[in-house]
Formats: structure tokens, sequence, C-alpha cells
């Protein structure tokens, strides 16, 4: 069975008056498994962001070192404190850990049952009740499928509307139908969660009487890209490598003139510099048979960081240079490989080269770092 991924998507709104959102959500990714965390504070605003960020720290170092799940339960139940007067835990979670086969196990504390949509129809994720350590904790496992999606709510999102436009809120069978009316297969994880807030503020007529959150997670198959960038400090190597970066799966990106015109020669496609869009800042693209998307090199890798990091012009399509392109299909991917040249440009040693476009090493440091921030498994191989 081929490896499946773990794609999710978040949203969440503040109580009213509250800079801080009380609810927090970790998501880790390892090797074996992607962990999300979602944790309630009690109450709202700072405090209750404290407690639930403790909450979600805890539960997600410890299953990343792989400590099992009973005594990650075991260790936050011991140290979260209750209200004296409430008689309540100070934070409640919920844990979902997926495996790439599509094991997921999820842990539910003192929260809103876990939603499963598979084929459509939305039921709760099956789970029983367990005790560890004093405390009463619901736990399940499933073997999930091909595009299931999991859903995890805050209470804030049941509670929604309670005492105005619903009597007794959204309500988990309120959220259940929703999500079941509203199901289409290509829904990916962002629009499921963003459809459940836009929702749930609705209720709220925009005044959301409690910190609200959803995270979605979807099962699909991963999506590949492979970047070919600089040519090979060996230039007898320039067939080996572009053979081997051609019989990458996925979207194909070369990132550099010189880089371009190896590849061209090779695969014997023309190279076409294409003027069609224009921007003062960002060299243009290249047309390549074969080839998904063809740019200049270390500036264009450079200004596709600042995109990535800024979110500058991903959401306007009438934004088509070149780093934008490059930026987009990199954070629609979720496994990358770079294949790195280290053959000397002349150009990035020019003293008179601008300050802020570093080497290509520094630059593609800093890719990776702003790619693994946002879930992306990628591996640089210099050549």
């Amino acid at each position: 069975m081929e490896e499946l991924h773990a794609e999710v998507g978040i949203a969440q709104l503040s109580k009213i008056g509250e800079e801080l959102c009380g609810d927090k959500i970790e998501i880790v990714r390892t090797a074996d498994s992607t962990i999300v965390v979602l944790s309630d504070g009690l109450g709202s605003g700072v405090k209750a962001n404290i407690l639930a960020t403790l909450t979600t720290k805890i539960a997600s170092s410890m299953l990343q070192r792989g400590v099992l799940l009973e005594d990650v339960v075991d260790t936050i139940t011991e140290t979260l404190p209750v209200c004296r007067q409430r008689k309540i835990a100070y934070s409640t979670f919920q844990i979902l850990q997926i495996t790439p086969a599509g094991q997921a196990t999820v842990v539910e504390f003192d929260c809103p049952r876990t939603f499963i949509i598979r084929s459509g129809r939305v039921v709760p994720f099956p789970t029983h009740e367990k005790s560890i350590g004093g405390k009463i904790i619901n736990i399940g496992q499933l073997l999930l499928q091909e595009n299931d999606i999991i859903v995890f709510v805050s209470d804030g999102v049941i509670h929604a509307g309670i005492g105005g436009l619903l009597k007794l809120g959204w309500s988990w069978d309120g959220i259940a139908q929703y999500l079941e009316s509203e199901y289409a297969l290509d829904w990916d994880a962002d629009v499921v969660v963003r459809r459940v807030m836009d929702c749930c503020e609705g209720y709220y007529l925009s005044r959301p009487g409690d910190d609200s959150s959803a995270v979605a997670v979807r099962l699909r198959r991963p999506r590949y890209l492979s970047l070919l960038t600089g040519p090979p400090s060996d230039t007898s190597c320039d067939e080996r490598v572009v053979k081997r970066f051609l019989c990458q799966p996925g979207v194909k990106v070369v990132s550099g003139g010189t880089t371009a015109n190896i590849v061209s020669r090779l695969i014997r496609q023309p190279l076409h510099v294409d003027l069609s869009y224009y921007d003062p800042e960002i060299p243009p693209i290249g047309r390549l048979k074969g080839i998904d998307l063809v740019t200049e090199g270390v500036l264009t890798l450079n200004a596709a960081v600042d995109r990535i990091n800024h979110s500058q012009h991903l959401n306007n399509p009438s934004f088509q240079d070149g780093a934008t392109l490059l930026a987009r299909r990199l954070l629609y991917a979720d496994k990358i490989s770079v294949f790195a040249g280290t053959a000397i440009n002349p150009a990035h040693q020019n003293p008179n080269f601008p300050l802020d476009i570093n080497l290509k090493a520094q630059v593609l440091g800093k890719l990776k770092v702003a790619l693994e921030q946002r879930g992306k498994q990628i591996e640089i191989e210099w050549l």
C-alpha cells in the first residue's frame, strides 16, 4: 500500500474582546507519524492560552520522542491542576496520531467527540472509555482510508449561537449534519475548517462568545516536487543528474539559466523565455517542454522564500512572476527533493551583488526552514 499523507487544516476565532485565543493547536510531523493536539484552556485570554499551550507542548514533545500514548496522557493529567471552584481540569485536550499506513489513534479528554467523514457520511470516531491516572479518557484506533477526513472542534464551535440564533447552540449533531450536507469529494483540509468556522462565526453574529477552533486532517496521496538548481561541480555528471531528476515523481522545477540550458540540451527541447508577464524585480520565467516551471536561479529562489514567509501575492492570481509561481508550487507539494549543483557561479561571488541575496547554500537553507515550518518534508542533495 502506498504511504498516505496527512493534510492538516486549522482555523480559529478568539472570544470577543480577547487578543489571544484560549485554544491551542500543535502539529508535529516525524518519520513515523503525524501528531495533532488541540487543547482548550479554561476560560479565555492569556491565562487560557498559557494553559492550553502547556498541554499541547507536553503532548506533542513527548509523542515526538516516542513516549507511549498512555504515559503521555498520564503525564498531562498529573501535571494540570483542577479548578477549585468548578472542579474541572484547567484544560481539555484531543490528540490524533496517524501513521503513513493510515493507522489513526484518537485520545479525547473532556472535549467534543471527534468527527470522521468517510464517503460523505459523518460519524463519531469510535472510542472507548479508559481510566488513566484516575481520569476517564476516551481512546480509539481506526485504520483510515484514502480521502477520510478527521475533524476536531473545541467547545466554542459546539456552543455557537447558544441563546441567540440557536437556542441550545450548534451542537455536535448540528455540525455533523452541516458537514454531511456540504461535503464534496474534492474538499481539502483547509476548505473543511474554513467552512466550519465561517458558519460558526455566523451563528455568533461575528461576536464569538467563546474561543473556537477547528482542525481537519485529510488522508490523501502525497504530492511530490523535484527542484533542480545549478549544474553539478563535475560537468561529466550533467547527464546522470538530469536523468535522475527527470525520473522523480511529481512536479519538475528547474531554477537557473545555466541549469535550464543543460536540461534543454540533454532532452533536446528548445528553451524559450516567456515575456508575457513583467515584474521589475523578478526575472522572467522560461518554457521548456516536459518541465512544469523554469525560473531564474538564486534571485528568484530568495524572493520565493520571502513570498512563503510573508504570504505575499500567493492568493492573488494576478501575480504570475517566477518567485510567486515557485512559492505556490512548493507550498502545494508535500515532499520536496532539491538537487543543488555546486558549480561556482561568478555572479554570486561579486562584491557588488546585493547583500540580501545570499549564496545558494544560504538561500536553500532558508527555504528548507520556511517549508519545514509549514509541515513540508524537504531533502537537499548537493551535487
